[in-house]
């Protein structure tokens, strides 16, 4: 079962690895790039970082669709992140399930923040993402901004003004 799915750009990090996993009681942790599971060197490090006894796997997005989708999967609680709103708006319409969509701390790392619009605190969109977003909207989800599970969650459609 998919606790949650996260767009962060900093993906398996302190917050995430001990407060959210802890909050949703997970036992996988499952982030999905493309380009991040060809590079073994971030594969290691990312599966370092995760919290002990949770077990972290780094997929590209069609090897996550599968995953997620074996009926193996819902004996777990698993957390999916990734790092661009692409892979969220290309998982969520195959996925079996209708999982909570989180973002926080996403858009300033990377590129300009001049071409970014500032939605929260930690939060900076560009053109694209906005549209990728408007797609997932469009097909009835919406994410929390929620940086960590102590704050209080607010639509991120709302804040986008859409």
């Amino acid at each position: 079962m998919i606790s949650m799915i996260r767009i962060d750009d900093r993906l398996v990090h302190g917050q995430l690895a001990v407060k959210w996993s802890k909050e949703l009681g997970i036992s996988r942790i499952v982030v999905v790039s493309d380009g991040i599971a060809q590079n073994e060197i971030q594969v290691s490090a990312l599966k370092m970082a995760g919290p002990s006894g949770v077990k972290v796997a780094v997929l590209s997005l069609e090897k996550a669709i599968a995953i997620l989708n074996d009926p193996r999967s819902e004996q777990l609680k698993i957390l999916v992140v990734t790092n661009e709103p692409k892979y969220v708006a290309g998982l969520v319409p195959k996925l079996k399930e209708k999982p909570m969509l989180n973002m926080a701390n996403y858009g300033r790392i990377g590129g300009s923040l001049s071409d970014k619009e500032k939605i929260t605190e930690t939060v900076y969109l560009s053109e694209e993402d906005k549209e990728t977003l408007k797609e997932i909207f469009d097909a009835g989800y919406d994410f929390s901004y929620q940086p960590l599970p102590d704050d209080t969650p607010q639509s991120l459609k709302s804040l986008i003004g859409g």
